[in-house]
């Protein structure tokens, strides 16, 4: 069972929170009856509901953990001239208020709070002759943003900035994983200001070493800005693994000792320590790590990085046993796991690392899959809080979408999808060419110049994660000095306004098979007939294979295989389009060396989120 005497150790942030004085138990006159808890999903509970709220009069509501937990309170208000509307919790002055509505600003105001366990009493006041209209608050789940600060590794998406998040992020998550140097600082005192929770990323002691000690552990964490430093509110730790050799439980041995340390002597009191991990849960020693985590009051990050399926319906089979029916197997093994699970989805959209490994596939609706699945499944009930990670993995659709999402599921508490897309693109007919070349129509510029071809592991090296056989195959391309090879296919199902993106990777042929690659620009000519071209969004990005896929020679950032990336974003103008694609950079120019060879996969079409 938890230690009652850790039970609040859930951060310093919240209105002084931790020393409220006692709440009156009954209704009373002026005090109107706390209603009944109301579950939205999985995630959403609805405390408080009320059209035209009265003024002045206290609104009781509880958080239904037993740790406390977080809560969102939105209230919609007319003002003018001199109005102004005020909400405060718990007593506290009107300079402490949580929602100010005046002139000029937005009709409806929203903010989340983390709130200790119990009972809570919410204020409304006005002045000038305002009005409010709707009150809501509802319990949610921690909601993660990791991490700031961090860019994209494909430059070309722009900068994830405080601008950047400020208008697609924040307003629908209440914790930052962030850095806690001095640059970072002034943000997170903005961030804290506005009731959010701010913690540090950062490593974990031993993890590549023959050995740990309890002492170099407990050193290493304790000295860290997120523990040391008052501004700031904890740890998330990278990362944890399942102890299966002897000298990894022995490691867990000293982490576990190291937790409880800091655990005993306070240092955990008002802060955060989430481990990043897998299964922790299926064997002893990591196990036990996991208890004593959860004893102190504190959640576990765990880490569900769930790539693409062939269908949906093997998708949905998928996700059922990798989220819900894994949160039943925590259950049956550390039955306190309930309230203390973190599950942290995979960001990753872009290379050199993807769990978008399917270019037959829609990224977007399959993580609007899983959220669904978390917000509906049978086990999934409970958990504290979602994440995903991580940012610099991610295109900026991805992280825009991921906004959408949290607000769909873990701040409205909706139960249906937020998108009607079908999971499988009606588009582009075998965009791997894992069928040879059909669906395409091939244009040779001589005999013998092109050819659907493979090479075991290329689809590692283009950084589809896990590693599997997909993206192994390609259409080959030999250039021509004559004219150019092209290849092409009707894109269909279009809906005419809307914006959809085009992506696809090629490399050197030749530098594959070699061993030897240069960081290089391929000549390449992408035309997609009748359409608009969105500027800004369209670019040919270079990468390198990721530091942990390798290949045969390909192995680290000393000696990688250079690829390319490209992206269009485009406007529909009818209901098809044709795409031809070739190995020249223009009708009248090869822009590359005769005899190279280029190889082409990946080719998706893909509704794009409008901006």
């Amino acid at each position: 069972m938890r230690r009652l005497s850790h039970l609040l150790t859930v951060g310093p942030f919240v209105l002084g929170a931790l020393a409220l004085s006692p709440l009156a138990n009954a209704a009373g006159a002026g005090n109107p009856a706390m209603p009944q808890p109301k579950p939205l999903n999985n995630l959403v509970t609805e405390l408080l509901n009320v059209p035209d709220p009265a003024i002045g009069e206290p609104y009781r509501f509880a958080t239904p953990e037993e740790l406390g937990g977080w809560v969102f309170i939105s209230t919609t208000s007319e003002v003018s001239g001199a109005g102004r509307v005020w909400v405060t919790l718990d007593g506290s002055p009107r300079e402490k208020a949580v929602i100010v509505h005046a002139p000029g600003a937005a009709d409806t105001r929203e903010t989340m709070r983390y709130l200790p366990a119990g009972e809570h009493r919410l204020l409304l006041s006005c002045s000038g002759g305002a009005t409010v209209s709707r009150l809501v608050v509802r319990a949610v789940p921690e909601i993660i943003y990791c991490k700031f600060p961090s860019n994209p590794q494909v430059t070309e998406c722009g900068a994830f900035d405080w601008a950047f998040l400020s208008k697609y992020i924040l307003p629908h998550i209440n914790t930052i994983v962030g850095a806690g140097d001095e640059a970072s600082r002034p943000y997170a005192e903005q961030w804290k200001a506005r009731g959010g929770k701010w913690i540090v990323e950062c490593g974990l002691p031993g993890l590549s070493a023959e050995s740990v000690t309890a002492d170099e552990a407990y050193t290493y964490w304790a000295a860290n800005p997120g523990l040391a430093d008052s501004l700031l509110d904890g740890l998330i730790v990278d990362e944890f693994g399942g102890a299966i050799s002897a000298r990894e439980q022995k490691k867990y041995r000293a982490w576990t000792q190291a937790v409880h340390r800091l655990g005993d002597e306070g240092t955990l009191r008002g802060k955060s320590f989430y481990p990043y991990c897998t299964e922790l849960n299926r064997y002893e020693a990591s196990r036990n790590f996991a208890e004593t985590v959860i004893n102190f009051g504190q959640r576990l990050a765990f880490e569900r990085y769930l790539r693409e399926q062939p269908t949906e319906e093997e998708a949905q089979a998928f996700l059922n046993h990798m989220l819900d029916n894994e949160m039943f197997l925590w259950r049956q093994t550390i039955p306190d796991s309930r309230g203390a699970m973190i599950l942290c989805l995979g960001y990753m959209s872009a290379p050199p690392e993807s769990l978008d490994s399917n270019p037959a596939a829609d990224y977007k609706v399959y993580m609007d899959m899983q959220f669904h699945t978390i917000a509906n499944g049978r086990w999934c009930d409970g958990i504290y809080g979602i994440m995903e990670y991580t940012s610099s993995y991610a295109d900026e659709e991805v992280v825009r979408w991921t906004g959408k999402l949290y607000r769909h599921y873990c701040i409205e508490g909706r139960r249906d999808r937020l998108t009607r897309d079908p999971y499988l693109l009606p588009h582009l007919q075998n965009p791997d060419f894992d069928a040879g070349a059909e669906g395409w129509t091939l244009a040779p510029a001589e005999e013998g110049s092109m050819a659907v071809k493979s090479y075991e592991g290329y689809g590692w090296l283009e950084g589809r994660w896990p590693r599997s056989r997909a993206g192994d195959n390609f259409l080959w391309m030999r250039r021509s000095a004559a004219k150019p090879n092209a290849f092409s296919q009707t894109i269909k199902a279009l809906e005419p306004g809307r914006l959809y993106s085009l992506r696809m990777y090629t490399a050197d042929y030749g530098e594959l098979t070699s061993g030897k690659s240069t960081q290089q620009k391929h000549a390449v000519s992408i035309h997609m007939d009748g359409v608009e071209l969105i500027p800004g969004r369209c670019f040919q990005h270079i990468f390198a294979n990721c530091y942990d896929h390798h290949v045969g020679p390909f192995t680290d950032t000393s000696h990688p295989l250079w690829m390319n990336y490209h992206q269009r974003v485009f406007r529909a103008t009818a209901p098809t389009a044709t795409l031809t694609i070739s190995d020249w950079s223009a009708t009248d120019s090869p822009g590359g060396p005769t005899g190279q060879q280029l190889i082409f996969n990946f080719i998706q079409v893909q509704p794009y989120l409008a901006d």
